[in-house]
């Protein structure tokens, strides 16, 4: 099964396969999957982008017990 992506505009509810996509969708299959990933800029929802910091932890010298883990 192959799949295309393309980016199109909704106009009513209609989404608009362009041309060159039509006959390679279209020439075997009489039905097909659509999922829809909306494209949305974060900028327009006024997300916060926070960084997440690098950090590191020193494992050296310590004993992983598997049976202590597992009794949490």
């Amino acid at each position: 099964m192959e799949s295309y992506e393309f980016k199109t505009s909704l106009n009513d509810g209609i989404i608009r396969i362009p041309i060159e996509f039509r006959e390679k969708i279209f020439k075997n299959a009489k039905n097909v999957k659509v999922i829809i990933i909306p494209d949305i800029n974060e900028e327009e929802l006024n997300i916060k982008k926070i960084p997440f910091p690098y950090f590191a932890v020193d494992t050296t010298g310590y004993v992983f017990d598997r049976e202590e883990a597992n009794e949490r």
